[in-house]
């Protein structure tokens, strides 16, 4: 066997899919070579994929002559399937990654086996996917191998997509690993065999708890039963039109671990006269079935195809609406998230530390009236600030920064009792997201020993406010000298979304320990 070291890039089928698997690879007309021993398998080599890049008929139309290379690009690829007796893996080279199906994988493979081997302190690389608030991709690198402190994870936010470090544990393993659904290597093929056979128990090991307790909060769900339970909730959701308001859309993760930068999307065929769209939005799909005739279910959002194109209208990725769905369900007192086609849960105890702290938190001095269910915050604030003594700050945008930013400095103001509110109506995580931003930027910027902000506070107030106190503004307040309310139109802290209280219970410890005082009220 060859010993120049090479990238690997292993997955492991599930037990139940290897049938699938090889029904669909290695069927009578596809090529398939025995790997010699002790590697019990075959390699399926793939065909080149070739063509033209859309660019190139581009670039010919502004230069002279003509180009004498062939820019028809070719990329062989191909996969190695082999059978151990702990699992059948396959390793994939080039794009053949591609091919394999998402339904076949271990999702948490490679990331298990990582995370196994890969002491806290020698983190590289982290990839995130945040469930909380707008479900986006987050990735953070280090020049060196570094502490996972110094990355921005909230473990009870985020999923972990992917880990990439130094391997101290497993030297064997190579200098640096990264595991996500696949394991990443970069070792001689010749230690394929006992790479597998080091994947298998480190696979089968929980012993990385002991190093990242928190990285479980959010568990795959396994049980199939339980599934088709979460899915009935949501198809029910989808007919009633419940889904609608609490609906996030984002672009899946990659096999590869890879993040997709996408320019444009289409729903249904890719065919020429194909309409794209810039955004990936639950209207969009409702849009692409009301021309279908059709209504919105879980089945439907499995065979609605979505083609992901880059900024030159080539698909670079494509997979189903249900994909791409981000949505958060209640069942018998427990809460799941579906993610990149995947249902999640929330482990209890991590789920009663929330909600104990949520109850710890207090409401503020002032009583604000109640909403009427209508209007929206542009609305109701207005209404609060001709009850005396509230001012009303919403919607007087500050310019501030480098960039020249724009901040809102709260939205209602209570001088008596010296309380900075801010209101949102939290329909779902991401009106929660808007909220705790909100809170954060002011407490920065308002309380910083730098005094550029609240000068720009004062002009605003002299303004729109100009009989209103301002001497406090020209020094530093202290860190709970004002309180900091979080205003929820509706919705009481104990009945908002899951991971809309992650985030309510981390700012507010995040600023209680800053020394601030903070409270929560719903009207």
């Amino acid at each position: 066997m060859d010993d120049q070291k090479i990238g690997l890039t292993i997955f492991l089928l599930k037990p139940d899919q290897v049938a699938a698997f090889e029904k669909k690879l290695l069927g009578s007309t596809q090529e398939a070579i025995p790997l010699t021993d002790p590697l019990d398998g075959v390699f399926i080599p793939l065909a080149s994929f070739g063509g033209e890049p859309r660019w190139v008929p581009a670039v010919r139309s502004i230069i002279e002559t003509s180009i004498r290379t062939d820019m028809n690009s070719k990329s062989p690829a191909g996969l190695l399937m082999v059978r151990h007796p702990g699992g059948t893996f396959v390793v994939a080279f080039g794009h053949a990654w591609m091919r394999l199906e998402d339904w076949w994988l271990e999702r948490d493979f490679g990331r298990r086996v990582a995370l196994n081997v890969i002491p806290k302190d020698q983190v590289i690389e982290i990839k995130a996917e945040q469930v909380f608030a707008k479900w986006h991709l987050a990735s953070e690198r280090a020049p060196r191998a570094s502490s996972v402190d110094e990355f921005g994870v909230e473990f009870d936010r985020d999923l972990v997509a992917a880990v990439e470090g130094v391997p101290s544990s497993k030297p064997s393993l190579g200098k640096t690993i990264r595991g996500g659904t696949s394991l990443r290597l970069n070792l001689p093929i010749s230690d394929l065999r006992s790479v597998l056979d080091e994947c298998v128990v480190l696979f089968g090991s929980d012993s990385y708890k002991k190093d990242w307790p928190e990285i479980d909060n959010i568990n795959p769900v396994k049980d199939d039963g339980l599934v088709a339970s979460l899915e009935a909730l949501l198809d029910a959701d989808l007919n009633s039109g419940q889904a609608k308001t609490r609906m996030a859309m984002f672009t899946p993760s990659q096999r590869r671990d890879e993040s997709v930068v996408a320019d444009s999307y289409v729903y249904g065929r890719l065919i020429h006269s194909a309409a794209t769209t810039p955004y990936l939005t639950y209207d969009g799909w409702l849009s692409f079935l009301g021309r279908k005739q059709v209504k919105p279910s879980v089945a439907e959002a499995k065979n609605s195809p979505l083609h992901i194109l880059d900024d030159s209208h080539t698909e670079i990725k494509t997979c189903t609406v249900f994909d791409c769905f981000g949505y958060e369900i209640s069942l018998g007192g427990r809460v799941y998230i579906l993610s990149s086609g995947l249902w999640y849960e929330v482990v209890t105890e991590f789920l009663s530390r929330i909600n104990e702290t949520i109850k710890k938190i207090p409401g503020p001095v002032p009583s604000l009236p109640a909403w009427n269910q209508k209007d929206d915050e542009g609305a109701y604030n207005t209404r609060c600030g001709k009850i005396a003594p509230f001012l009303n700050c919403d919607a007087k945008q500050i310019f501030y920064g480098g960039g020249l930013s724009q901040f809102e400095f709260c939205d209602l103001l209570h001088l008596p009792s010296r309380t900075l509110l801010f209101a949102k109506i939290a329909s779902k995580s991401s009106g929660m997201s808007h909220l705790v931003e909100q809170v954060r930027r002011t407490a920065q910027l308002l309380f910083s020993t730098d005094d550029a902000y609240r000068k720009k506070v004062i002009t605003l107030f002299k303004k729109y406010h100009p009989q209103a106190n301002i001497d406090w503004l020209k020094s530093r307040p202290r860190q709970g000298d004002w309180n900091l309310c979080m205003v929820s139109l509706g919705k009481p802290a104990a009945k908002l979304p899951f991971f809309a209280k992650c985030g309510l219970v981390r700012v507010y410890k995040e600023l209680i320990e800053q020394g601030h005082s903070v409270s929560f009220v719903k009207v």
